[in-house]
């Protein structure tokens, strides 16, 4: 480098020459001690790990794991032997993980199959920060190759980076085990009810950290010699280790555990994100499918493939009543199995029976119904789902699946055009017997109750509760009449199935699929028997399912068979079987059901639903816009914005530091102060640009290895201010202080422009010079050779 002497005279500098690479090697080798504590690292993060098994549906993710922790514990080793300071080796990591956790972790969208897209640097930016909660509302085990894995491969670099530094810059035994034990604890939280591998996680993590222990409080003491030998020592420590694990394992044995508390995760806290209650329940709109008179009647909804003619396709499964409409739940807080939750790669919950796969192409009616789009039809509980078309990024992305009533929501609305594979089993239809319920009533009492006197009345001939509840079944097929209020002169029949309008219907028993179904539902919830009511539709001859095809059932829970499908024609009069058109005569309505006022305020939508019967056509179509440039700008910089902000921020505060730390050394205290203030001011120069200097020593020993004789010159004129016999004025402190800079800014006039900057935004003078002597004391372990520093004190 070329430097400024005090006099202004411009010369080359007397040494140019670094470490060799043979020194450069020399310098990196790790020591016994440093293969040690990385060896017990690994092992300890590996077990840990172990703990997602259930997590995951593949064991890749150990494997993506593995390369984290050893990337890791070389970045934090690498930054150790060229002593820098801490947090270089997390930025280190950051950049590893820009690099490579495209190619490891989120390969979706890879440039030629290796470089990081736009859209992997979004991914590795958003997904370790929102990615958790979202892992804790997926229903497990997710994918082996899925983007949570990116969960994994940040983890297991801060893990390694964390954990190794930890262990080598720390003289204390336990400190190395608290990274470890921290990982645990987080696969612990974010791991499933059940666990997975708790013997072999629990009984390794022990044994490996005891062990590290032991091995760390044997190398920070010297022992005195007791006698022993050492074969017998380790016998001894091996035998009480393996005293005190199965003790252990014995204690356990008798305190709670997880037969009888439940197993503390953050799933049993975390609240499923999607609100299903702002989507309006398909079924108060029922009419605008049934009637002749509306355009959807005729409109092709679905195509169904691999399904036989007449078999039914689950739309909607609504399982929650508030005397007003049928809705779907959001689910109990804390119930795996209720709720909308993201998909994994395999769904539990379903039957064992068998299945089969039916092929669904969305029609335009389908797509243009807004209280209906929302819905992931199926024939049945699914077990795999998987979208195909333009739009099955997205889909796959939002859909949300309740395990508990077997129904999909698909919050971005399915489109005409995509098409779905639905794994699914079918629902039995055998109602022989005498069957109990299973489980409790899905509707609460106070609703129930007030069409309990309807069912006593209608079913008042049987005697069991399941043999009034097929009495009523019975009634309501043959002695009720079928009408959805759009015919001439049947307009009185009106739609909805709040509690006033149910009461109305179970007098005169006149109705549409939407009331009889919703009205045995209740009666059924009103007689023990858990019972929902579903919208469908049957498949016909050419696979098509059209608007008059649209059905309402209802589906009751039987001890020992599970949810069982009521077909719509066991309680339902045929379509045909119409109501007498002339005025109606006057009814008694004596023994009508006391039916108290319906809730004052509607589910969101279901008034708008009630009335929606436009056809596809009725859609406003968006006009085209011109190119929208300001919308990819915004688009560029929501993907490069955050890791182009972090450097900014880490840029502004290394030079913002650095500016006040000089500002201060140059104008606090007295004129000898501010003179040795200068002097600090350029060996820290010297340092950022890679000069090791002692602390514990003289100026012009702190010149001599500097290498420069613009260093020596600047020390000795130090030295003449600090020991001499008057306090300089301020000019020869402003002149000094000129010779400094002079000096500093002709130490990287001969570098690249990437090299000032890196000089610059080094942070390594930030840090004290004798903490980082000490650091490097602390770090230098007695089995590893010390680095040999060259003559010119210089780094490569």
């Amino acid at each position: 480098m070329q430097v400024i002497r005090p006099g202004g005279e411009r010369a080359a500098a007397s040494t140019t020459s670094g470490r060799t690479l043979s020194q450069t090697l020399t310098l990196l080798r790790p020591g016994v001690d440093d293969l040690v504590d990385a060896a017990f690292g690994l092992a300890l993060g590996l077990v840990a790990f172990l703990g997602l098994a259930t997590t995951f549906s593949s064991g890749r993710y150990l494997a993506v794991a593995a390369l984290a922790l050893l990337l890791g514990t070389a970045l934090a080793h690498l930054t150790n032997r060229l002593r820098w300071p801490w947090p270089v080796a997390f930025g280190l990591a950051l950049v590893t993980n820009y690099l490579l956790g495209g190619a490891v972790a989120l390969r979706e969208d890879l440039v030629a199959g290796v470089l990081p897209s736009p859209a992997t640097i979004a991914g590795l930016t958003t997904l370790p920060v929102t990615g958790w909660k979202d892992l804790l509302t997926t229903v497990p085990p997710v994918a082996g190759d899925g983007p949570y894995v990116v969960l994994v491969w940040v983890s297991g670099l801060v893990a390694g980076v964390a954990g190794y530094l930890l262990a080598r810059r720390s003289s204390a035994p336990g400190a190395a085990l608290v990274v470890p034990v921290a990982l645990l604890a987080l696969v612990i939280l974010v791991g499933t009810f059940e666990g997975a591998n708790r013997g072999l996680v629990g009984v390794g993590a022990t044994v490996l950290g005891f062990a590290w222990l032991v091995v760390r409080e044997r190398r920070r003491r010297t022992l005195a010699s007791t006698g022993m030998a050492r074969t017998t020592r380790w016998v001894s420590a091996a035998l009480l280790l393996a005293v005190a694990v199965a003790g252990g394992v014995g204690v356990a044995a008798l305190l709670p555990g997880p037969h009888q508390t439940p197993r503390v995760v953050l799933r049993t806290y975390v609240q499923p994100p999607l609100d299903v209650e702002k989507f309006p329940s398909p079924l108060a709109g029922f009419r605008k499918y049934s009637s002749d008179g509306q355009r959807l009647y005729d409109e092709p909804l679905l195509r169904v493939a691999g399904a036989a003619p007449g078999s039914l396709v689950r739309m909607a499964v609504l399982d929650d009543y508030a005397g007003t409409v049928w809705s779907a739940s959001g689910g109990a807080p804390g119930d795996p199995r209720s709720g909308f939750r993201r998909i994994g790669s395999v769904i539990p919950g379903a039957p064992d029976r068998p299945t089969n796969t039916v092929l669904i192409t969305v029609l335009a009616g389908y797509a243009a119904t807004s209280d209906l789009n929302v819905w992931l039809p199926a024939a049945g509980p699914a077990t795999d789902i998987q979208f195909a078309g333009e739009n099955a990024r997205d889909h796959r992305a939002s859909v949300r699946y309740n395990i508990g009533t077997g129904q999909g929501v698909v919050p971005d609305r399915l489109k005409e055009g995509d098409e779905i594979s639905v794994t699914s089993v079918a629902l039995p239809t055998d109602l022989d017997g005498l069957p109990a319920p299973e489980g409790p009533v899905v509707v609460p009492p106070a609703f129930t109750d007030a069409m309990a006197p309807a069912a006593d009345r209608i079913g008042a001939a049987a005697g069991d509760p399941w043999s009034r509840a097929t009495e009523i079944a019975r009634v309501l097929r043959t002695d009720g009449f079928w009408s959805n209020g759009t015919r001439a002169g049947e307009q009185q029949y009106l739609p909805g199935h709040g509690l006033g309008r149910l009461g109305t219907f179970t007098t005169e028993l006149v109705g549409s699929d939407e009331h009889y179904a919703a009205s045995y539902a209740l009666m059924l919830n009103a007689l023990g028997y858990p019972a929902r009511v579903v919208l469908g539709g049957a498949v016909g001859e050419d696979e098509i399912i059209r608007g008059r095809d649209v059905r309402a059932w209802v589906e009751v829970s039987l001890a020992g068979r599970g949810w069982v499908t009521v077909p719509t024609e066991t309680f339902t009069p045929s379509r045909d079987k119409q109501p007498n058109t002339t005025p109606p005569r006057t009814t008694d309505q004596s023994p009508a059901v006391n039916v108290p006022p319906p809730a004052p305020v509607q589910p969101p939508g279901s008034f708008d639903s009630l009335f929606n019967t436009g056809a596809p056509g009725d859609l406003l179509e968006r006009p085209d816009l011109p190119y929208d440039w300001l919308g990819l700008v915004v688009a560029v910089l929501r993907v490069v914005g955050p890791p182009l902000a972090v450097i900014l921020a880490f840029a502004i505060a290394v030079l913002g530091l650095k500016a006040w730390r000089r500002h201060r050394r140059r104008t606090r205290g007295a004129e000898s102060t501010r003179v040795v203030g200068g002097w600090m001011e350029y060996v820290d120069r010297a340092r950022d640009l890679g000069a090791t200097v002692p602390a514990q020593a003289t100026r012009l020993q702190q010149a001599s290895a500097v290498g420069s004789p613009e260093a020596v010159a600047l020390a000795q004129g130090a030295d003449r201010v600090v020991f001499g016999s008057a306090e300089p004025d301020a000019d020869a402190t402003a002149g000094y202080w000129e010779d400094v800079m002079a000096s500093r800014a002709a130490a990287v006039a001969g570098l690249p422009w990437w090299r000032r900057w890196a000089t610059a935004l080094n942070p390594r003078s930030l840090v004290p010079l004798a903490r980082e002597a000490r650091a490097r004391r602390v770090r230098t372990s007695p089995s590893a050779p010390a680095p040999e520093t060259p003559p010119t004190g210089r780094r490569p």
